[in-house]
């Protein structure tokens, strides 16, 4: 490697570096924020230990009733806990998106090195 390609990858990871913690960090501290807002919001509500317990009783039976036993638990109850379970679901995968784009674009640069 010359000294060329050497100060090219360096400026090139240091310009990734700032990228990453100017544009990406600050999503994923907010989405972890609201993740655990959310959850502590949901562990108020919810006994979760009961629930997987009894997950757990059914998961014996068959994947079907442990999917029917889940929807079931959901449907009834209180709208404070559905809409936390949403929020927590669509925030999670959006914080699955942005390291999987993050670990894309990282591989993408090691790449063209």
């Amino acid at each position: 490697m010359s000294r060329l390609e050497i100060l090219k990858n360096r400026v090139l990871w240091k310009i990734y570096a700032v990228w990453f913690f100017r544009r990406i960090v600050p999503l994923m501290v907010v989405q972890v924020a609201l993740i655990a807002l959310a959850l502590q919001i949901f562990a108020q509500k919810v006994f979760v230990s009961m629930i997987l317990q009894n997950t757990g009783a059914i998961a014996g039976v068959s994947y079907w009733s442990v999917l029917k036993y889940l929807l079931i638990s959901f449907s009834q109850t209180r709208f404070t806990v559905q809409l936390v379970i949403l929020v927590v679901l669509g925030v999670g995968a959006l914080l699955i998106r942005d390291i999987t784009r993050t670990i894309f674009t990282y591989k993408s640069m090691w790449r063209r090195s």
